[in-house]
C-alpha cells in the first residue's frame, strides 16, 4: 500500500476516533445538564458556501451538552457517499460559555476544532482551530471567530457572521445567513482571494419530530473544484434531520 495512501487512511481513523472520544466524554458529564443530539442528511453537504460532499449525498451525527452554568460542548462527524465509497469527511468539536443578558440575548464565547478528511473541497488531511465570541436573540446573531491556522499552519483569518430568523406562521421558519472571511498576513496558496463570502437563503418546517429545510447558498469569489472540474458555487439542497 502506497505511504500517502495508509497515512491517510491512518488520519481517517484518527479522525473518528477523536469524534468518538468526544461523544464519550461528553455522555459522562452529570445527569443534571441538558442532552441533545440529531441525525441528518442532506444531498449536499455544504460548509462557507462550498461543498465538502462533492456534490453528493452525506449524513451527520451530532450530540450536544448544555449545563445550567453556561457550559456548552457538542461533537459531529459527518459522512459522504463518495464516488469511492461511503468516507468521513468532517469531524469537529465545540466548547463554550454563554451568558444569558437582558432582553432575552445570550453573549457566547467558545473554540471550535475541525477536520477534515475526505471533504471535496479543502486540502487534504487539513483543518483549523477557532476562538469565537457571538451574540444573539430570537430572530437574530453574530459571531466573529478568529483561526491562527485555517486549514495550513500559520494561515490565521477572521470570519464575521450574521445570521437571521422569522416564524411567520407555526412551525415555519424563514433563514438567512451572511459570511465573510478575511485571510491575515500571506494568502495561501490555496487560496486565490484574500476575502471570501458565504450566504444562504432557506425555508424550514417541522413535521413532528422530523425538521426539513430548503435552502440556496453560494459563496464568492471562485469555484469549487472537485471530481477533477470546476463546480459553481451555488447549490439548492435539502436537509432532513431528526433530533434525540
Amino acid at each position: 500500500m502506497p505511504v500517502r495512501a495508509l497515512s491517510g487512511r491512518r488520519n481517517a481513523q484518527r479522525c473518528a476516533a477523536e469524534a468518538l472520544l468526544a461523544l464519550a466524554l461528553l455522555s459522562a458529564v452529570p445527569a443534571r445538564a441538558q442532552w441533545s443530539g440529531q441525525v441528518s442528511v442532506t444531498n449536499d453537504e455544504r460548509w462557507r458556501g462550498r461543498s465538502i460532499s462533492a456534490g453528493r449525498p452525506a449524513a451527520t451525527l451530532s450530540l450536544g451538552y448544555d449545563d445550567r452554568s453556561g457550559i456548552y460542548a457538542d461533537a459531529s462527524a459527518t459522512v459522504a457517499a463518495l464516488p469511492q465509497g461511503v468516507a468521513l469527511v468532517s469531524a469537529g468539536v465545540d466548547a463554550g460559555y454563554a451568558w444569558r443578558l437582558s432582553g432575552g440575548h445570550v453573549l457566547d464565547v467558545g473554540v471550535t476544532r475541525r477536520e477534515f478528511r475526505s471533504a471535496a473541497t479543502t486540502p487534504r488531511g487539513s483543518g483549523y482551530t477557532e476562538a469565537y465570541l457571538g451574540i444573539g436573540g430570537r430572530s437574530l446573531s453574530a459571531r466573529l471567530h478568529y483561526s491562527p491556522d485555517y486549514l495550513w499552519r500559520d494561515t490565521s483569518t477572521l470570519y464575521a457572521t450574521v445570521d437571521g430568523v422569522a416564524r411567520p406562521a407555526p412551525g415555519w421558519r424563514l433563514l438567512a445567513h451572511a459570511g465573510a472571511m478575511q485571510f491575515l498576513g500571506t494568502v495561501p496558496r490555496y487560496s486565490a482571494d484574500r476575502t471570501q463570502m458565504d450566504y444562504s437563503l432557506g425555508v424550514a418546517k417541522r413535521f413532528g419530530r422530523i425538521d426539513a429545510q430548503l435552502a440556496w447558498s453560494g459563496g464568492a469569489p471562485g469555484t469549487d473544484f472537485y471530481r477533477g472540474a470546476a463546480h459553481a458555487r451555488r447549490a439548492v439542497t435539502l436537509v432532513l434531520s431528526l433530533g434525540f
